[in-house]
């Protein structure tokens, strides 16, 4: 088609599409470009996007998708839109992702950004609650609650989450029931009720409790991992798969859930999927897992990856290699009873009896040790009335010394929350806080609290 042939093609197809009239666009596009341009220029300045966005990471939080709002949140530093509000909006997500150190420089931005003062001096509260210091802002709390109709959820859980720590479950529970009453679709202080009960070795009612969750949010992830660990620990491996699988495949940073599907698939004798799962694991940043892991609310201090990795090796026959994991678990946490008894099984295999034997008998030992708690456990149950100082500081001590030292520290710190001088539950926290002060020098701060408290004043 020549150059006269296309102009009276274009002519004649023209008014078909445009009704016989010429295209309104034509000849008004830099007219139009500069109109848009001129709209956006005065919508950033009015700060109508960050508003947007920062709605929309506020409406994150309040459901808990803290996935979702740190996308959000990305898309402002991108977009270069943050302000004062942002900040704010971050550093809260840090405190409820438990990234706590991270939260104060945030706040201090955003109160120099301008961001209202009192906001910013509530958030403060909430934090030095969720850090364990809950009796230094009690009193605040308490007249927030009563007054602060927005925050009213965000109050009670660092609340919860504060008294939990202290180990007094009395006042936990009465919160608690409080928070239902007033946010009754939120899964939140149903999942909080079941972790204490999982630590008062009630895991049926704990269970119930995380269903009910579930049932408010089926994507109350924190809620469908804990399930999926607690069946795993009552022998219902395909429901605990079942929940690990839905849990990797709604979370985008699951190493933590995936974890805990490598776990179900050794535990149902299928290691060559386990393996598999757990190199997707390994080939990620290691402070992947560790974030992973405080976005299902259960914040890991050993080497969990090892410990299962360990496993498989030993499930496909590499037995060597298994031992060289487990080593590693143990140089960090050699408490853990379950990995002692694998290794005690791998040096059996290598020829090693005399040594498998030993630490074999070492475990039976320790798990006869640990019978003990269910007993002690239940005379608690049976008279509530009664403090049983004695009984909780026992109950502490055996979870530190042979198998979960977070719940040796729930149960300590309850004994303490029924007497305050208690000296032994003082010793033994000194003791273990002193173990992970080692580690991170910020342990040495709650090491010193119970060294000077009065019951323990001999130290």
């Amino acid at each position: 088609m020549g150059p006269a042939q296309d102009n009276l093609h274009r002519k004649q197809v023209a008014p078909a599409i445009t009704g016989g009239r010429p295209p309104r666009f034509i000849g008004r596009t830099p007219a139009a470009l500069l109109l848009l341009t001129a709209t956006l220029v005065i919508l950033v300045i009015a700060g109508v996007p960050s508003l947007l966005l920062n709605q929309q990471v506020a409406a994150c939080l309040a459901r808990r998708r803290y996935e979702t709002a740190e996308q959000w949140l990305n898309w402002c530093h991108r977009l270069q839109i943050s302000n004062a509000e942002t900040t704010f909006l971050n550093a809260r997500l840090s405190r409820k992702q438990l990234q706590l150190r991270e939260v104060p420089p945030l706040l201090q931005q955003a109160l120099q950004q301008g961001f209202d003062r009192q906001a910013v001096q509530r958030e403060y509260l909430l934090l030095e609650a969720q850090a364990g210091r809950l009796p230094t802002v009690i009193n605040e709390l308490n007249r927030m609650l009563t007054q602060d109709t927005h925050d009213g959820a965000e109050i009670c859980e660092a609340y919860v989450n504060g008294a939990a720590m202290m180990g007094s479950v009395e006042l936990a529970e009465t919160i608690i029931s409080s928070w239902k009453q007033a946010y009754p679709n939120d899964p939140q202080p149903f999942y909080a009720r079941a972790r204490i009960l999982e630590y008062q070795q009630r895991s049926d009612e704990a269970l119930a409790e995380l269903n009910t969750a579930i049932r408010k949010d089926p994507r109350h992830w924190p809620s469908v991992y804990a399930r999926s660990r607690m069946a795993s620990a009552q022998g219902r491996l395909r429901e605990a798969l079942a929940d690990a699988v839905a849990a990797a495949t709604g979370m985008k940073c699951n190493s933590a859930p995936l974890l805990q599907q490598a776990r179900c698939l050794l535990d149902l004798a299928e290691p060559v999927e386990a393996r598999q799962v757990l190199e997707q694991i390994q080939s990620r940043p290691p402070q992947d897992l560790q974030h992973s892991f405080n976005l299902v609310c259960e914040p890991e201090r050993g080497l969990p990856l090892e410990v299962e990795l360990g496993r498989a090796e030993a499930a496909l026959g590499q037995t060597q290699q298994a031992v060289g994991w487990f080593d590693k678990v143990l140089a960090r946490d050699p408490r853990n009873l379950s990995v002692r008894y694998e290794r005690a099984i791998c040096l059996r295999e290598l020829g090693q009896s005399i040594l498998a034997d030993s630490e074999l008998q070492s475990v039976q030992q320790s798990r006869q040790r640990l019978s003990e708690i269910d007993r002690l456990a239940d005379i608690i149950r049976e008279q509530p009335e009664l403090p049983h100082v004695a009984e909780r500081c026992r109950i502490g001590e055996l979870f530190l010394l042979y198998d979960d030292a977070r719940r040796g520290e729930f149960w300590l710190k309850d004994a303490l929350n029924h007497d305050p001088q208690y000296e032994p539950a003082h010793r033994l926290l000194t003791d273990y806080y002193d173990s992970l002060a080692r580690e991170d020098a910020a342990w040495k701060i709650l090491a010193d609290q119970h060294r000077a408290a009065p019951g323990d004043a001999d130290r």
